[in-house]
């Protein structure tokens, strides 16, 4: 699924069409390997397949769905300030006059930079469907971490090994028993074989 095809006419009510081009484009981007258009096609799909989806209004699903295209669209894995960076281009390509809209739709997407899952309903849905991979099993995981380490080979192997074994600790707890085995295997494997 293109989301950009997929979405385009909700797009279109609240960005102007060049704001939509550039979002496109900087989910092509070539640095990006996990965090591109693929991920953005999951977490649409993780979105709208959760359970209490079905329960939400349209202005609660439009402002998932904008989230969701902001909350990586400004992606530079040498920064850490990418959340905020996105919600400054959310600032500068809405183009709707609903004050709400625009502050839930910010919120949003600074949920996703945490390791803390939110209790109200619409963070939670858009935090578990960008951390939805880890639940997903191992192999899965794995891949995915194949992906990360080509996003970051700008890193000395030993800095990011570390920070990896940092990031994944923040992870235990987070998703259950069966997740945190597949996490400890994987922090396993970038002390033992990395």
């Amino acid at each position: 699924m293109n989301p950009f095809s997929a979405f385009k006419k909700t797009l279109e009510i609240y960005l102007k069409k060049p704001a939509i081009v550039d979002l496109e484009r900087r989910w092509h981007e070539p640095h990006r390997y996990y965090h591109n258009i693929n991920h953005l096609a999951t977490m649409m799909t993780d979105i709208e397949t959760n359970v209490f989806f079905k329960e939400l209004s349209k202005y609660e699903k439009h402002s998932l769905m904008l989230a969701a295209f902001f909350h990586d669209a400004v992606y530079n894995p040498k920064k850490d300030d990418n959340e905020e960076q996105s919600v400054k281009l959310f600032t500068k390509y809405f183009g709707g006059a609903d004050l709400k809209m625009f502050d839930t739709v910010c919120g949003l997407i600074m949920v996703t930079k945490y390791r803390k899952r939110p209790v109200t309903k619409l963070k939670r849905i858009l935090w578990d469907a960008d951390n939805a991979g880890f639940k997903k099993g191992y192999e899965h995981l794995f891949k995915t971490e194949k992906l990360i380490q080509k996003e970051y080979a700008y890193l000395p192997k030993e800095k990011f090994r570390e920070g990896k074994i940092k990031f994944l600790e923040t992870n235990l707890g987070l998703f259950g028993p069966s997740v945190d085995n597949d996490i400890k295997k994987l922090i396993n494997y970038y002390k033992d074989k990395f």
